[in-house]
């Protein structure tokens, strides 16, 4: 008789405090600015650039370099210029992958799967952090897109592989500072060692899959399989890189929250009839805002990136402005995080980690 009461009291409590959250942001830990300065930047140049040649959609799609800027965000500026370019080599080829399976829905959705799970395996093995595998996914998805909208492929792969070059450029130039050359950068070999496979890497990856197949065959099933990279997207940003029921559960509700905000922001920049420079400015703004505020209030963060996306995804197909997208992105992203949410229920609780043991590592030892 007192099992039951007290998992209710359990789950109230849990509850309580991811509404809580909703009102709460978190110290920084470290100044964010400089890093979503960057981001910011590497969004902006692009699009200004597209515009200038009367190619905003390819200026668009080259701004998704700027996914690359939050990865390995923590480490010294030499460590981050190491490993950038592989976060830009993942994006390029999940972007190839993306457009040549675009003409044939079942591959695609076969594909979706295999790079949310192989990336997720990186991710939560190799304890890279924050944004996971968001971005490639993302890209992967508006890849897609482009190509069944009329964007010739290789086009489309050699404007993204430009952005994500861009973005290496870009993160050379802050060291022109004698202080990140203080710091001695550990050799590949130390920075991706052999993933350590505990139950937090794990419990992660296998949340991951199931998320991907299940949101990958809703999607296909009864929803719209040109859709189903968002919501797989949706379900892996609320699994996050932390294991366990509560964070899920307060992920799953700012992302829900953060969404329609988002989608309220994006219907106004739609309607704004701001001019094309104002537009880029508007999404550097939107990528500055969202890199200050990921780490200290996620409802925030996903109401920056939220429009941000759904600029770039419609406006490089020619559909800025149209309200069924609003809608339907909703939807995807109820379902996601809702079976990001359910998925976590799959695991016992996981116990109090105080360590830290399954947070990502940022700093050298």
């Amino acid at each position: 008789m007192t099992e039951e009461p007290r998992r209710r009291d359990v789950w109230r409590h849990g509850m309580k405090r991811a509404v809580v959250s909703l009102g709460t942001i978190v110290p920084a830990k470290e100044p964010r600015w400089p890093i979503a300065l960057q981001a910011a930047i590497v969004m902006t140049v692009p699009i200004v650039i597209g515009i200038a040649a009367g190619r905003m959609d390819l200026g668009l799609i080259a701004a998704t370099g700027a996914f690359t800027v939050p990865y390995f965000a923590a480490l010294p500026r030499l460590e981050r210029l190491r490993l950038r370019p592989i976060a830009g080599l993942v994006l390029v080829l999940t972007s190839l992958l993306g457009a040549a399976l675009a003409p044939y829905p079942w591959l695609s959705a076969l594909g979706l799967v295999a790079v949310t799970v192989a990336i997720g395996i990186a991710v939560h093995g190799y304890r890279l952090g924050p944004p996971g595998p968001l971005f490639p996914i993302l890209v992967y998805g508006m890849s897609g897109h482009a190509v069944n909208g009329g964007l010739p492929p290789t086009t489309l792969v050699l404007t993204v592989a430009a952005g994500c070059a861009w973005a290496v450029v870009a993160s050379i130039a802050p060291l022109i500072r004698r202080v990140h050359w203080q710091v001695r950068p550990r050799p590949l070999s130390v920075l991706l060692a052999r993933p350590d496979w505990d139950r937090g890497a794990r419990e992660l990856v296998w949340r991951t899959a199931i998320v991907a197949v299940l949101g990958t065959a809703l999607s296909l099933l009864y929803v719209d399989p040109d859709r189903a990279y968002w919501t797989v997207a949706a379900g892996v940003v609320v699994i996050g890189v932390v294991p366990g029921r509560g964070p899920a559960l307060t992920r799953g509700l700012h992302r829900a929250v953060g969404t329609v905000a988002g989608v309220g922001v994006y219907l106004a920049i739609a309607y704004s009839g701001m001019p094309p420079l104002a537009l880029a400015l508007t999404l550097g703004t939107l990528q500055f805002i969202t890199e200050l505020a990921i780490s200290r209030h996620y409802a925030i963060a996903v109401t920056a990136v939220t429009p941000m996306a759904l600029v770039i995804v419609t406006a490089s197909a020619g559909e800025l402005g149209d309200l069924a997208v609003t809608g339907e992105r909703i939807l995807d992203t109820l379902l996601g995080a809702g079976l990001a949410v359910a998925t976590a229920l799959l695991h016992a609780p996981a116990p109090p980690d105080a360590a830290g043991r399954h947070a990502p590592p940022h700093r050298a030892d």
